[in-house]
């Protein structure tokens, strides 16, 4: 067995941590205090101070063309025949021009573009273009279209969007909550 002895002298320190400056355990959890602190007043002032953000609603109809029938997608996926086609078709209804689009398509695929949809005009985009977060591309031999979204920037700088469900390869309106 080893004794072991306590004693009251101080443990020796290194000329370099002699010279360091040290923080009381009080002094220690201020400063605690104040770094959580800090940044959670600065986010509430933001909140109270920055305007609410309202999103707008576009005045838009997106239909379906070259879908395949709804007995293409009852066969199993890997029995489909390959099926080439398939277009989203985006109609501006409003008056005002629409730039910076955002596409998206069963809120996984989507694509980005620059192109402007003039007012009372419509862009055909082909289905194939949409991809999703890995690169994968949107096959209709193996995907069924059943939702598609349209975020698009207007003259007046604000952000509005549409989004409707497909059922059997027509369009219906997302009742509003």
């Amino acid at each position: 067995m080893t004794n072991t002895s306590t004693s009251d002298a101080p443990i020796p320190r290194s000329s370099i941590s002699q010279d360091m400056a040290t923080m009381s355990p009080r002094a220690l959890k201020i400063t605690l205090a104040v770094m959580c602190g800090v940044p959670v007043i600065i986010i509430l002032a933001l909140f109270s101070y920055m305007p609410k953000v309202y999103e707008g609603k576009l005045e838009c109809r997106i239909t379906a063309e070259g879908l395949p029938s709804q007995a293409f997608y009852e066969e199993r996926y890997d029995l489909r025949p390959e099926f080439g086609g398939g277009e989203l078709v985006i109609e501006n209804l409003s008056d005002q021009d629409w730039t910076h689009l955002n596409i998206q398509i069963n809120k996984h695929y989507q694509i980005h573009d620059s192109l402007p949809i003039p007012a009372h005009g419509k862009r055909t985009f082909k289905l194939d273009r949409f991809l999703n977060r890995t690169g994968a591309r949107f096959k209709v031999r193996y995907n069924e279209l059943n939702y598609a979204r349209v975020y698009a920037r207007r003259p007046t700088r604000d952000r509005a969007t549409y989004a409707c469900e497909f059922k059997e390869g027509r369009p219906v309106e997302i009742a509003e909550q």
